[in-house]
């Protein structure tokens, strides 16, 4: 089966400075799909356990998606994965752009990276040439803008860019890979995987097609979804199609989605609209020269914006909510100005928003108790809405000096530096939260969002993702594609529907754990691929399953799909597991789990904090996994037909 996909990955042994072809037989994809479901299989199968975390050996792959290059649309996600330098889990990160149909068209499905470069490189993939070209030049000099303007300069503009600015190549924890000259692949400091490999940036220019069992029926579904777009868009879709997700600033601190403070402050009261206005919507979208559209995509969600007077911004990409949040709301901040120039600094140099935005929270909460002082800052005041103090630790960050030295890894390791090398004491050291689970630094959605709003789902999503911290990592509308009326429907509708503080009786934990699976499912499925999660939130239920088997000739149902999601998640889960990590043990700060629980506000009192053990164990048998240690059970692994993961975690049968 070759339908939806190239069939082929390619080697590259950037010690050796070798390619080497891999055909992939179509029984694979059908078990794990593309994407990141056939990176967890590569990896899990070809990396040796135990890799520090910049060991050449480590493999970092860059994948495109099962219905990229197709008549789908929202297709247009790529990702990378690896093990996380962060968090030591299995890491992978989503980014938009141009940059996924670039994979397919030279030919492959998935591109992964062994050993290490003696010196800087850039792969070149153009036509049937490929070659390893010295970036030394590029290396240390140029920021990821540039870099693209370069290689394009020397290639040609129809060669698509995915490279690595200053974070990466000063090996920050919290880097990340960037194409489209501001879409950036941030999550799991895998930009920091790519540069212990002196790997500078991946070039590609092709022309290859994709096979598609029937493209007319893949297109019908396609027009039929644009057409009832046009009648049934949501009020989300209305928000989106004018400004993106900074539209959903206001509305979030008001809700109590944004945390605020390093999640002890109250957006309605230390964030309140009059502030949150000022860096939300047409605020925002008020600098915007042009629509931006990933690639697949109609709707255009993104944005290129002028901002008068700051060369650095003279063509700039809109910033999305989780920066807006992090470095307007949570920071006090209501200068839009500074937010603009802090998202174009971290682009250029490859760096994630999210991270961090929630490790200078962290360093503004230890200012504001007298942990950290000027003398320790280098001069810094670090009061809550001083955006200079903001602009200046970033560019310390990107720098590798001074005191953004010390944040530039991250939350976890910026508290544990200050620990040991200031001799700071620890009592007074836990009086500030590191906000992060395993190491990731948390997003800007608040897990003690009380329990109709979905905060308990997003919260075990951040605990049991096997890259942990992740905000996207479920899909709570999994169940409108449920067309049974079985078992499961109805226990998940009686769930749904519920809204006490405790659950009670064996009926209701079933169905509590068939929702957290079914929604942490799904998003393998959509991961493996390549679609854009915002597509499904914008009215008209997506062509998911007709989408995926006109494309590749199966008939399966979305149960059937549901099981591969599972298959993928397990394969991710049980990496960690074959690690050494206490995948069970892994948890947010009490803080984000409401312990103690906020006094006032939306969030006040969250029922939350009662209910995260329970849910994770019923989370864990729905997914067939040990309710107490999360290790995947024989008959499981069985079922799922993964006989290689079964012998790498409990060893031959005796």
């Amino acid at each position: 089966m070759k339908q939806g996909c190239m069939g082929s990955i390619l080697w590259v042994n950037l010690t050796k400075g070798s390619f080497k072809e891999e055909k992939i037989g179509g029984k694979i994809y059908e078990q794990f799909l593309s994407g990141y479901g056939l990176a967890a299989k590569i990896i899990f199968d070809r990396q040796k356990p135990g890799l520090s975390k910049f060991d050449p050996d480590n493999i970092f792959a860059i994948m495109s998606g099962l219905l990229t290059n197709g008549k789908a649309i929202f297709n247009g996600r790529w990702m990378i994965a690896g093990k996380s330098p962060l968090t030591g889990t299995w890491g992978d990160s989503n980014c938009g752009g141009d940059f996924a149909p670039a994979i397919k068209s030279v030919g492959y499905d998935g591109i992964f990276f062994i050993g290490k470069s003696e010196k800087p490189v850039y792969l070149l993939i153009d036509g049937k040439k490929k070659e390893l070209v010295d970036a030394s030049g590029l290396w240390g000099k140029k920021d990821t803008t540039e870099t693209e303007d370069y290689i394009k300069g020397k290639h040609g503009e129809d060669c698509k860019v995915a490279c690595i600015g200053a974070g990466g190549e000063n090996l920050s924890l919290i880097s990340g890979v960037a194409n489209a000259k501001g879409r950036l692949a941030g999550r799991s400091g895998l930009g920091a995987l790519m540069g212990s490999k002196n790997l500078k940036a991946v070039a590609l220019n092709g022309n290859k097609s994709v096979p598609v069992n029937d493209e007319d029926t893949v297109w019908q579904y396609t027009v039929k979804f644009l057409k009832e777009l046009e009648t049934d868009l949501s009020d989300f879709g209305k928000t989106m199609k004018n400004c993106g997700t900074a539209g959903t600033l206001t509305d979030s601190t008001e809700s109590g989605d944004s945390p605020i403070k390093n999640w002890l402050g109250v957006g309605v009261k230390d964030f309140p609209p009059e502030m949150a206005n000022k860096v939300n919507a047409f605020s925002v979208t008020k600098y915007e020269t042009q629509k931006y559209h990933c690639y697949g995509c109609p709707f255009g969600c993104g944005g290129i914006c002028h901002i008068p007077g700051e060369p650095l911004l003279k063509e700039t990409h809109r910033p999305e909510y989780e920066t807006i949040s992090g470095f307007g709301a949570q920071l006090l901040n209501d200068d839009l100005h500074s937010i603009f120039l802090v998202n174009e600094m971290l682009n250029r140099a490859g760096i994630d928003t999210i991270s961090c935005a929630t490790t200078l929270d962290w360093a503004f909460e230890a200012y504001e108790k007298g942990i950290l002082t000027k003398k320790k800052t280098g001069g810094l005041e670090l009061t809550w809405g001083n955006h200079k103090a903001v602009i200046q630790v970033v560019k310390e960050i990107i720098k590798n000096e001074g005191f953004g030295a010390h944040l530039k890894d991250g939350v976890k390791e910026a508290e544990k530096y200050f620990r040991e090398h200031l001799k700071i004491d620890p009592e007074k050291m836990k009086e500030v939260t590191a906000m992060h689970v395993q190491g990731q630094e948390l997003p800007m959605h608040d897990t003690r969002r009380q329990l109709g709003d979905g905060g308990l789902g997003l919260g075990i999503g951040y605990e049991v993702e096997p890259t942990p911290g992740r905000h996207t990592s479920t899909f709570p509308g999994w169940d409108q594609y449920i067309k049974t009326s079985g078992t499961a429907r109805e226990q998940f509708k009686k769930f749904k529907f519920q809204r006490k503080y405790e659950i009670e009786g064996d009926d209701e934990h079933k169905a509590q754990g068939e929702n957290l699976k079914g929604s942490s499912c799904a998003e393998d499925i959509i991961n493996g691929v390549g679609l854009c999660n915002f597509g499904f939130y914008f009215g008209p239920v997506l062509p998911l399953v007709e989408w995926i088997n006109a494309t590749t000739g199966w008939d399966k149902t979305f149960e059937d799909y549901l099981e591969i999601g599972q298959r993928i998640k397990t394969v991710r889960h049980a990496f960690n597991i074959r690690e050494g990590i206490d995948v069970a043990n892994i948890k947010m700060p009490e803080r984000a789990r409401g312990n103690p629980p906020l006094k006032e506000g939306p969030n006040a009192y969250s029922p939350n904090v009662l209910r995260w053990d329970d849910a994770k164990k019923d989370y864990y048998r729905a997914m067939g996994w040990d309710e107490n240690t999360a290790m995947p059970k024989r008959e499981t692994l069985n079922k799922l037909n993964l006989r290689d993961v079964e012998k790498a975690l409990y060893g031959k049968k005796k």
